[in-house]
């Protein structure tokens, strides 16, 4: 007897103990399950910038596991991303559809702020559709609910898009009750960020409706306001806004001074939509000087920013300055001639977008009749399975199994064919450096050569020496798909010391390394850098310079991505150009690192990035060539 209430004892515990351990099992299932909404939603996001319609994709899986799994927050979540997706599709049917669901699902949570952050949403969608009175209704709706909240951040919002609708209605005189509102608000809150967008939005207002003085004495006041901030990209902004009203009110000393100082911030930036926008207005106000000379000038160096960076859309803005040139010396021949090549660009851009646009809308058309294929499918299915029970359920169950198979084979064959993919690209960079070796060993071993018939023999010895050790390490790193900064340095080091002793002019290289930079942590592909060296010495006509020099610097820029910068003082493109040195040799080494760096873009989550500047296009009083390389912290 009491053996059996021992053996009924553990049967009755072991029985809890199951009961225990699966409530503790779908308890992690389900922080799991919302886990796995969540990064599907924030994948969704991610996506936008490369593909709008796998954005779509992922969010609909995101949509679907969060009903399944009953979490409400989450899906309020997904259908106002889903709403965003099509926004930025510009489908804004379906964009209304996800944003009313969103709101449904937000009020049931309780949370107002999503509610209408919503509404406002879908005033900007009519907004855009040109139905301004809808967009008004919603806007207004809006402002009740945050007023019922006294949520002052998203109230200063919505005045400031309130505002903007006024503007588009031409209602001027409300525009600026709504944006002085925005700006009372921004002050009560200390919000800097709105204050900023208040005064901007206040500013242009005044200049759209010629209240030149307001508008000066706006952006001054946000001028003063930025100062303290140190946003470069603002004030910069401001000097070329305050020039430009400067211009307007006559005031063309100011202005030209203001533009300085705007020019002095972009041509350390770099950015070279930046140096055009400043290029612009100089013409302009060369133009109002009537200074021709300056003015053509003005252009060439606009047209030969454009066509280096391959920039359509600046290039026909630059075709629409030679009209106005040619209008104002009275050439109207090479005024109508350069307002054809102005819409020529134009109708090219416009028709490039379309095709784009066209191709997202086959796209689409192919996924929606795929999807619906399947659901038929499905259903198709569902009837045969139906008929199938009756008549034999080891028959079903055999269908299913197959259909199961044939998806893991089309599952796998499509991971294998990715895998495959994936191995071609690094086969392809192994192939690119394995030309990069014996290109360089050519030039080095030439270089020997010269020292050899030159009866240099100490010199060639410690040559060959030197680039023993240099092959050596080269062979090392041949191998491996990336190095640490530290390693490719010394490499760079070592190879430098040889093009010291192959030149017979003195040469300095000078390096500046940003401390905040991880040498070890951070990776490079090997010999990246090493053909941008090399290609100032060959075509930079360095023994013309009275000071050779070639400058190397490595800068963290937001802790995700380093500049590594190689500039020298040679005679630059332009004059390379003349001189018709980059037509007789072509560089093979650039061209190896310029395939390299697209191999790597393919495969990485981050992307490189190659700028290659003429240093006359900031500075006219410069010279020489500056190729920067903007290199992620993380290349997976």
């Amino acid at each position: 007897m009491p053996k059996f209430l021992i053996v009924l004892f553990l049967i009755v515990n072991s029985f809890f103990v199951v009961q225990d351990a699966q409530a503790q099992k779908n308890g992690k299932k389900q922080d799991t399950q919302e886990q796995i909404i969540s990064n599907l939603i924030e994948s969704s996001v991610n996506f936008r910038d490369s593909s709008l319609n796998l954005s779509v994709e992922v969010c609909d899986k995101a949509i679907s596991l969060a009903q399944k799994e009953g979490a409400d927050s989450l899906m309020a979540l997904a259908f106002k991303t889903q709403g965003i997706n099509y926004y930025y599709l510009r489908e804004f049917d379906s964009c209304l559809v996800y944003y009313n669901k969103s709101i449904v699902s937000f009020e049931a949570l309780g949370n107002k702020i999503q509610v209408g952050k919503m509404l406002g949403n879908i005033g900007l969608i009519y907004k855009n559709k040109g139905e301004y009175n809808k967009a008004l209704e919603y806007y207004l709706e809006e402002i009740d609910i945050f007023l019922s909240i006294n949520y002052i951040k998203g109230l200063s919002v919505i005045y400031s898009n309130l505002g903007s609708l006024f503007v588009t209605m031409g209602e001027y005189e409300k525009a600026e009750n709504k944006f002085q509102k925005a700006l009372d608000l921004a002050d009560q809150n200390n919000n800097e960020g709105d204050k900023v967008d208040a005064l901007s939005n206040l500013g242009v207002l005044y200049a759209k409706q010629d209240r030149l003085d307001e508008a000066l004495q706006t952006f001054e006041k946000l001028l003063s306001f930025t100062t303290t901030n140190g946003n470069s990209v603002m004030i910069s902004k401001l000097y070329l806004n305050i020039a430009v009203i400067h211009r307007r009110l006559n005031n063309l000393g100011l202005a030209s001074d203001f533009l300085d100082k705007s020019f002095d911030i972009r041509k350390l930036r770099g950015d070279y939509h930046e140096l055009l926008g400043v290029y612009h207005e100089k013409f302009e106000l060369a133009l109002c000087r009537e200074d021709y000379i300056s003015a053509r000038h003005l252009i060439g160096t606009m047209k030969d920013l454009a066509e280096l960076n391959s920039d359509p859309e600046w290039l026909a803005d630059v075709y629409s300055a030679y009209t106005s040139f040619y209008k104002a010396i009275g050439d109207y021949k090479l005024a109508f001639d350069s307002y054809e090549q102005h819409l020529h660009l134009r109708d090219s851009i416009l028709e490039a977008m379309n095709e784009i646009k066209y191709n997202e809308l086959m796209i689409k058309y192919d996924l929606n009749y795929n999807k619906q294929n399947v659901e038929l499918m499905t259903q198709k299915t569902k009837i045969q399975k139906l008929e199938l029970d009756k008549k034999n359920a080891w028959l079903v169950a055999m269908i299913v199994i197959m259909l199961l198979g044939i998806i893991t084979i089309v599952v796998s064959f499509r991971i294998n064919k990715l895998k495959a993919e994936h191995k071609l690209m690094s086969l392809d960079q192994k192939v690119l450096l394995s030309q990069m070796n014996p290109h360089f060993l050519f030039n080095a071993l030439t270089a020997v050569q010269c020292l050899v018939l030159d009866d240099e023999k100490d010199k060639a010895n410690l040559y060959l020496a030197e680039l023993g050790n240099l092959v050596r390490s080269i062979l090392e790193d041949s191998r491996k798909e990336t190095i640490s900064l530290r390693q490719e340095l010394s490499i760079l080091e070592k190879y430098i010391g040889l093009q010291k002793l192959r030149f017979d002019f003195p040469l300095e290289f000078r390096f500046d390394i940003d401390e905040d930079i991880d040498l070890d942590e951070l990776k490079i592909p090997p010999m990246l850098t090493q053909p941008f060296i090399e290609n100032s010495l060959v075509h930079a006509n360095l023994q013309e310079v009275e000071k050779p020099e070639i400058f190397i610097k490595l800068k963290l820029v937001d802790n995700h991505f380093v500049e590594f910068s190689i500039q020298d003082n040679g005679i630059g493109i332009e004059e390379g150009k003349k001189q018709s040195l980059m037509k007789e040799k072509k560089s093979l080494a650039m061209q190896i690192a310029n395939d390299r760096i697209q191999i790597y873009n393919f495969k990485s989550k981050y992307r490189m990035k190659l700028d290659i500047v003429d240093l006359k296009h900031i500075d006219n009083n410069s010279q020489g060539t500056l190729a920067r390389i903007t290199i992620p912290t993380s290349l997976k």
